[in-house]
């Protein structure tokens, strides 16, 4: 019976996003259920019962308090999902709507006793109908045991609306903190299923790759009985097309490993000189077109740098091999230097291949991205390679930029920080 990672952990995947909660519209929510707490605060301050000497001040402040919910139209989405500026949010509105009871003058202690304690009841509950409930009875509990019913001043029934209003907006809170902490369980699990799934398929793929590559080599070198030469050249195809396939797989890893977060930086002493050596001995050979003829140019011999040998093999090969792509007649230039002065190593790959559009110059490093579709299908890649250079150069603390004359060529800039 032979094993199926997809049909394992599938169910996993998929099931995830099913149970997770839908996330809620932050802003324009925490905006909406703000609004009462305002008009609740500041008609509490306006309508005190007695002149005090910061009488004009706290009128204008409660301007101001106005204002800071119209203020909260223009900030991004992204805030109002930050825990700390939520617990800023709820911090400062907490302060005004007890600052607000002080100086209305017409509360008593045990409205105090009934504010407190409703806002710990609504932060206890997880079910929002159960909060919404518990709020619109607190008001009537507390007019039942506390309110004189010959009382007919408009302050105590501005105290009730006040407790509907706090047990909503704490309730809502609460939830929303809850809510978000689902999200990023959900996310982790999710996370962690596409590495297990990643570890997976870096096995079942590439060990059968590797025992097809093997054994091609071994038909092919004539170790396993002597071929003729159409045998000799079928096995040449089979390498190359195994080698290509080797090469998508890997790929493929490496992306989901930039999606997931599961690629760390090993930074590590690296002489500069004898990784290019290396890297020029690699890459000579994988120049089939006679017409193109790759260069490098870098001194020797070049310091000792820290980085993570493996990261910057894999941009620079999948520039080199972006550059042998569109590149029919010419060169292709590897160039690397070093800039004390800045601190930093920079590396070049120029061509004079097609070139790209300026209009397309934006694009190039998005994922799936391919700069011609009908000429990609004759050649290997799925469009990540550009995407994998930029992610990697970024986590190694660095910057990669283009520039392309279409029809005369284009070159790659890699700066990363030498230290």
């Amino acid at each position: 019976m032979q094993y199926d990672p997809q049909k394992d952990l599938s169910p996993a995947i998929s099931s995830a996003p099913a149970s997770a909660p839908t996330r809620m519209p932050t802003k324009s929510t925490v905006i909406l259920i703000r609004w009462p707490v305002v008009l609740i605060s500041s008609a509490l301050i306006l309508f005190r019962t007695s002149i005090l000497p910061l009488s004009p001040l706290l009128d204008v402040f409660v301007g101001l308090y106005a204002l800071s919910n119209i203020y909260l139209y223009f900030v991004s989405e992204s805030r109002f999902r930050d825990l700390k500026f939520n617990v800023l949010l709820i911090g400062v509105d907490t302060l005004v709507l007890t600052g607000s009871l002080m100086i209305n003058g017409r509360v008593e202690t045990n409205f105090y006793l009934a504010y407190f304690l409703l806002i710990i009841i609504c932060s206890i509950f997880e079910n929002p109908r159960m909060i919404a409930v518990i709020s619109l009875m607190a008001p009537f509990a507390y007019a039942g045991f506390f309110l004189d019913a010959t009382d007919y001043n408009p302050g105590s029934y501005l105290q009730l609306v006040f407790l509907l209003v706090a047990g909503l907006f704490y309730g809502h809170f609460s939830q929303l903190v809850r809510t978000q902490r689902v999200l990023t369980e959900r996310a982790e699990q999710r996370s962690q299923a596409k590495t297990e799934l990643l570890n997976i398929l870096s096995h079942e793929l590439k060990t059968p790759l590797t025992v097809i590559a093997s054994y091609t080599q071994a038909l092919k070198s004539a170790a396993l009985g002597e071929i003729n030469r159409d045998q000799d050249q079928a096995l040449a195809k089979v390498l190359r097309q195994t080698e290509n396939l080797e090469n998508i797989v890997n790929v493929i890893l490496e992306s989901a490993s930039v999606e997931t977060g599961a690629v760390a930086v090993h930074r590590e002493e690296l002489v500069l000189s004898e990784f290019l050596d290396e890297l020029k001995q690699y890459c000579d050979g994988n120049v089939l077109n006679s017409n193109v003829t790759l260069v490098w140019d870098y001194p020797r011999p070049m310091p000792v740098v820290m980085s993570d040998p493996g990261k910057l093999k894999i941009i620079l090969l999948n520039l080199i091999n972006n550059a042998i792509k569109f590149t029919d007649q010419g060169e292709i230039r590897v160039s690397a230097r070093l800039e004390p002065e800045h601190r930093k190593m920079v590396f070049g790959i120029s061509d004079t291949g097609i070139g790209i559009a300026p209009e397309q110059l934006p694009l190039v490093f998005d994922k799936f991205w391919q700069l011609d579709s009908a000429r990609t299908r004759t050649q290997s890649g799925i469009g990540m390679g550009l995407y994998i250079v930029k992610a990697f150069t970024e986590l190694l603390g660095g910057g990669v930029r283009v520039s392309s004359v279409e029809g005369r060529g284009t070159e790659f800039t890699v700066a990363l920080p030498a230290t």
